[in-house]
Parts: structure tokens; C-alpha cells; sequence
């Protein structure tokens, strides 16, 4: 009994030391201030294009992805950290403005346009990466979760791919970005054990919106919006603003949603066992 219980121990101690801290919107002007409008910009990409997206779905998705993922990449690279940086991001800003501050007090010129232009490939390369792999990998597998879910399997194939594809963009691409291939934080994802940040919280919206917006498909209200997949894309948008705007709420960041006890609390009944 002693040893399952010291092993219990052991095992959520190793499961805390690898926990992965939330991610932080980067502390510069820019990433604050588009966190915010980041949101809104593709609530209005959606609400403008509306109309079309019901008179001719499959063209008019296809045209949208262009200006989805310049947004996202705008929005990763200009508010994230990438992959591997999550630590080194707080420090690297801190120093850098501190150097600023200096730099302007000795009356010195600002950094030259050369350690921007390196900044800017740093943090394209991953961008790039992360596209590649949420064209490759995210958007089949999320295609094929439609089907499983419901959506048609012998028609609408391109609808089925644009839609995931879409959802890839959202829910995806920044947790990749972010996260990269860790298969420790992966498996927070998939356990739904993820502290509460934009990208997760972003993610998880993307995804209960598009269950929550198939709801209307079925109801015999004989609407043109309710065609599939329209509600199921607005609810994913709708999802993934709420989310990313909630997971920046001081009260909501670095909180997780637990369906089963975490380490802490793994912890403490193995200590009151003990006792």
C-alpha cells in the first residue's frame, strides 16, 4: 500500500515538473493592443462576407483563407512566442527595453534595421512551419472529425475540407507556432488540462463554437444560413474570439479545467494517505 502510494507520489510530482506554464501575449505595445483587435478583425472578416459565403460557399471560403492566415500570421508573430521561447520571451523584452531606455538616455541612435530584419526571419521560419504542418496534418484530421461527427460523407467534400481547414487556422496553427511537436504539452491539449491562455483558450472556443453552431443545421426553420457548413464556421469564429479574449482575463489566465484531479491535488491526498 505504502509503495503505490509513494509511487502515486512520484508519478504526479514528474506529471507537475513537466506541467507547461500558460503562454503570455508578449509585452510589447503592439501585441497588447492587437490582442484585442485581433478578434474583432476576423469577426469583421466574417460578418462582411456573410452574404457570399451563402450564395456560393465553396468559392467564397476558398477566397477567404488567404486573408485568414495574414491575420493569424500577423497575429502569431506579432503576439506569440515561438516554440522553445516561452521563458526566454519575458527576459529577451525586458532587456531589450531596458537597453532602449538606456540607449535613449545616453542620447544613442535605435537598433539598427538589420537586428529587425533577423527578428522578423526569426519569427517567420517557425510561422512557416506551423502553416506547413496545419495544411499537412491539422487540416485532414480535423476534416476527417467532421465526418465523424456528422457531416456528410459521400457529398460536400469540398465544403468538409474548406471547414477544416478554416478550423485548422484558428484552433491550430497558434497552438503549433507556440508549442511546436512537445508531446508533453500535446497531451495537456488532448486532455483538456491546458492553463487557460489566448492560443488554448482560442483552440478549445474554436472547437466547442463549431459543435454549438451545427445545432441550427437541423431545424426545419428553411433558411439559407442554415446550410451546412455556415453555422458551423460562424460558431467556430465566434468560439475562437470569445476564447482568446477570455484566456487574456487576468481571473481566467493560468487556470485549468479539470475533469479528473490534477498533480496538486494527486498530492494532496496521497499526503493526507500518508498521514
Amino acid at each position: 500500500m505504502a509503495t503505490s502510494i509513494s509511487a502515486a507520489a512520484a508519478t504526479a510530482t514528474a506529471v507537475k515538473q513537466k506541467a507547461h506554464p500558460a503562454t503570455s501575449i508578449l509585452p510589447t505595445q503592439f501585441a497588447r493592443v492587437y490582442a484585442f483587435a485581433h478578434p474583432a478583425l476576423l469577426l469583421s472578416l466574417v460578418a462582411y462576407r456573410f452574404s457570399n459565403v451563402i450564395e456560393d460557399p465553396v468559392a467564397e471560403l476558398l477566397r477567404d483563407i488567404p486573408y485568414l492566415v495574414g491575420l493569424q500570421v500577423v497575429y502569431v508573430m506579432g503576439c506569440l512566442p515561438p516554440a522553445g521561447s516561452e521563458k526566454e520571451a519575458g527576459s529577451a523584452e525586458g532587456k531589450k527595453a531596458s537597453q532602449g531606455r538606456r540607449r535613449g538616455n545616453a542620447g544613442k541612435s535605435a537598433p539598427s534595421a538589420s537586428s529587425g530584419l533577423i527578428l522578423a526571419i526569426f519569427k517567420l521560419t517557425p510561422a512557416l512551419l506551423s502553416l506547413t504542418l496545419t495544411t499537412l496534418l491539422a487540416t485532414p484530421i480535423l476534416s476527417f472529425l467532421l465526418i465523424l461527427f456528422g457531416a456528410p460523407l459521400t457529398t460536400h467534400h469540398a465544403l468538409t475540407f474548406l471547414c477544416g481547414a478554416h478550423m485548422a487556422l484558428l484552433a491550430v496553427f497558434p497552438l503549433i507556432y507556440v508549442h511546436g511537436v512537445d508531446g508533453n504539452v500535446w497531451h495537456e491539449i488532448w486532455g483538456f488540462w491546458r492553463p487557460a491562455d489566448a492560443v488554448w483558450g482560442g483552440a478549445l472556443g474554436t472547437c466547442l463554437g463549431a459543435w454549438f453552431g451545427a445545432v441550427p443545421i437541423p431545424l426545419d426553420w428553411d433558411r439559407p444560413w442554415q446550410a451546412y457548413p455556415i453555422t458551423i464556421l460562424t460558431g467556430a469564429y465566434l468560439g475562437f474570439a470569445i476564447g482568446m479574449l477570455l484566456g487574456q482575463v487576468k481571473g481566467v489566465f493560468g487556470k485549468r479545467v479539470s475533469f479528473a484531479p490534477g498533480p496538486e491535488e494527486l498530492e494532496e491526498v496521497d499526503g493526507k494517505k500518508d498521514e
